[in-house]
């Protein structure tokens, strides 16, 4: 899907890193996604993009990587009214949402992501191999598009 490409808008805002499918590692991307959503006049955007990116980051590295060898990648992009953050791990098996029973421990996870996201969805990651889940969120009301 198209949704996840980074936008040619010369307007438009990229950031991407990598990292050591290492769960020591996520308190770096959580530092470089707060940073940078700064950067960009994000604020308010802030708390709901790292609760979506720290789901999506535990998800990559607990499904998608076989060892701390593997390579996670994180990205995120603006335009003048939308942000997109996408997670790559090398897995090309897509993730699907599950309906946890009320004493299961884990499952919840994408349900959650599609509650406070205005769209998601899961690709083969271009030219290499793996996937990337993505999301977006709207930074421009309808109200003010009127």
């Amino acid at each position: 899907m198209a949704g996840a490409e980074a936008p040619a808008e010369a307007e438009a805002r990229f950031f991407q890193m990598a990292f050591a499918a290492e769960a020591a590692q996520v308190r770096l991307v959580r530092r470089a996604v707060r940073e940078r959503l700064g950067t960009w006049g994000l604020e308010s955007f802030v708390d709901i993009a790292l609760l979506v990116a720290d789901e999506l980051v535990a998800n990559a590295i607990q499904h998608g990587c076989g060892s701390s060898d593997d390579t996670v990648t994180v990205s995120a992009w603006c335009t003048a009214d939308e942000l997109l953050i996408s997670v790559g791990d090398p897995s090309p098996v897509q993730p699907r949402r599950r309906c946890a029973g009320e004493r299961d421990e884990s499952g919840r996870g994408l349900e959650l992501v599609a509650a406070v996201v205005d769209r998601w969805g899961s690709e083969f990651a271009p030219g290499r191999r793996g996937k990337r889940v993505w999301i977006s969120f709207r930074t421009t009301s309808k109200e003010a598009e009127a």
